[in-house]
């Protein structure tokens, strides 16, 4: 079901991001649960920009829209008092509606940091299977392979563009000696390889295709309400009980029976707890909000993969997107072979090549993460070249800085604050200046020489110096903002415990990226779809 008004149900799941689709599906496995399924943005969209995932990403990602909450945070100290523009997926899917899909788990050793930390029960080997049991990989599909799964929702597969440039970093790479990867995501994360992508025969393939749509005409315990903005939780005592939404412009509230669980991402979940008065006692005070339990740690911790982009002019090559007569033919023709195909460049993630890398021989695992980009772009996209070249984007993946997000006003309506703290901790520019002159190097080798123009971001740079004030110009965030409702034992710095339980009440759980004690070394889409698979099973280990 998808459009009845509800009263109340057992369990209500608010977002319809990759952790809240699989918590809700998973649920509703039981007939015996009812579940609803809240959504603030819209349902299903249709036509190309729905399943053309290049198009997706770079129309809904450019400003706030229906598809995208278009957040901004604060003047940011460590970029130069700069702004940082969010782009965070809304409707149907969450972020996997307009990311650039690409499937990351993080390394093994961030998860077995989690229950080292005091979390039983989210190490390495707690976690794998429930990656493995959202997963249905094309490529690594034997039965018996150890780490993938080959029959969960979760689409992952092969680019489909049939890219020259994939072979032509792969020889650049080989004449650095840095090694390539046939699996990212296996035995060991160093290395490159071509994107595996969460998309599905060339098209999109978002969280709510996965797990939601094709159940909801044969599980009538599974209902989908989309445009339903929840402005609090509702409490009686220290239990959670129900929501408070608006739909259609009116007010109305519903019950749950059992649990409230919040899957609004590593923002939205703090700022609906905050609302909803579990928070930092002394802020909700200040603004008037009636608190139902004090939890300091509510809206703390953030964390978010900063991104260094670098550029290079290669003139006038028909695989690499330009803005040029030879872009626009290129275009048109991929254009057509897509219709036909579901194949070529408009089956594009952008982000066609990535890997990972250490920067020091006794570095437990990868600092940086690097994505070579198929087109000139900064400022997420709302910045072209009118020429072709590529984008290297230089992540920083396990950030020492922690940043904020807290309510500005009592008001729903009104925008958080959001301070990243980005370069706060001095170790994250030591580390992204090394990030970025290492990678840099694949620039110089004969293959790539012999094909690239000019350097257009960092020619001038000469010393660490100059390359951190280019990084304060430039730095902004890769889309992965998690930790501000962190798992922990204890209440004073922590808003879950491992069973994803918001301490100190009953009733209410978070379960999203905002519980990640740390933010995972790699793309968070594929940790968020675990997270969801193992809070829905012990939700239903609860409630048997």
């Amino acid at each position: 079901m998808t459009s009845e008004a509800f009263n109340e149900a057992d369990f209500i799941v608010i977002g319809a991001g990759p952790a809240g689709c699989a918590v809700a599906s998973r649920l509703s496995e039981d007939p015996r649960h009812q579940v609803l399924l809240l959504e603030a943005g819209p349902g299903q969209r249709k036509g190309l920009l729905a399943t053309n995932a290049a198009l997706a990403s770079l129309v809904y990602g450019l400003k706030r829209s229906a598809y995208n909450w278009g957040l901004t945070s604060g003047p940011e100290q460590g970029l130069n008092g700069k702004r940082a523009y969010h782009p965070l997926g809304r409707g149907l899917g969450g972020g996997t509606s307009i990311n650039m899909l690409m499937y990351m788990r993080g390394n093994p050793l961030d998860y077995d940091g989690w229950r080292d930390a005091g979390n039983p029960g989210w190490g390495w080997s707690d976690v794998l299977p429930y990656f493995r049991k959202s997963e249905n990989n094309q490529t690594f599909n034997a039965p018996d392979d150890p780490w993938h799964g080959n029959s969960g929702p979760v689409w992952v597969e092969e680019l489909r563009t049939d890219n020259p440039w994939h072979g032509t970093l792969n020889q650049a790479f080989r004449e650095l000696g840095w090694p390539l990867n046939p699996d990212l995501n296996g035995a060991a994360q160093d290395g490159f390889r071509p994107t595996q992508v969460m998309m599905k025969n060339g098209e999109r393939h978002h969280a709510g295709q996965a797990y939601i749509l094709p159940h909801l005409g044969s599980r009538p315990n599974l209902t989908l309400q989309c445009e339903a903005q929840v402005t609090r939780i509702l409490f009686e005592g220290q239990r959670a009980v129900g929501v408070e939404l608006v739909q259609s412009g009116q007010k109305r509230q519903i019950r749950a029976r059992k649990e409230v669980i919040v899957s609004s991402g590593g923002l939205l979940s703090a700022k609906l707890l905050q609302l909803s008065g579990v928070g930092d006692g002394a802020l909700l005070q200040r603004l008037g909000i009636p608190v139902v339990a004090h939890l300091p740690a509510v809206g703390q911790h953030l964390q978010d993969h900063l991104d260094v982009i670098l550029g290079h002019h290669i003139p006038g090559d028909p695989n690499l997107v330009g803005i040029s007569p030879t872009g626009a033919r290129s275009f048109w023709q991929a254009m057509g072979r897509w219709r036909k195909e579901r194949r070529g460049m408009c089956t594009t993630n952008f982000a066609e090549v990535t890997g990972f890398m250490r920067l020091a021989p006794d570095s437990p695992m990868p600092e940086m993460q690097y994505e070579f980009v198929v087109v000139l772009a900064m400022d997420h996209g709302r910045k072209m070249y009118a020429r072709h070249g590529m984008s290297t984007h230089v992540l920083l993946l396990h950030p020492k800085s922690r940043g904020t997000v807290q309510l500005a006003s009592p008001r729903w309506q009104d925008d958080l604050a959001i301070d990243f703290r980005y370069f706060s901790h001095p170790d994250d520019m030591a580390t992204m200046v090394k990030g970025v002159r290492q990678v840099l190097k694949v620039y110089d080798t004969p293959t790539m020489k012999a094909l690239v123009k000019a350097d257009l971001r960092t020619a001038q740079c000469k010393t660490d110096e100059d390359y951190a004030a280019y990084c304060r110009r430039v730095a902004g965030t890769n889309y992965h903002p998690t930790s501000t409702c962190r798992m922990g034992p204890d209440a004073a710095d922590s808003v879950v415990d491992a069973r994803l339980r918001v301490h100190g009440l009953q009733g209410l759980r978070v379960i999203d990226s905002s519980i990640f004690p740390t933010i995972p070394g790699g793309n968070t889409t594929a940790p968020s779809y675990m997270v969801g698979e193992k809070g829905a099973a012990l939700l239903r280990e609860d409630w048997p």
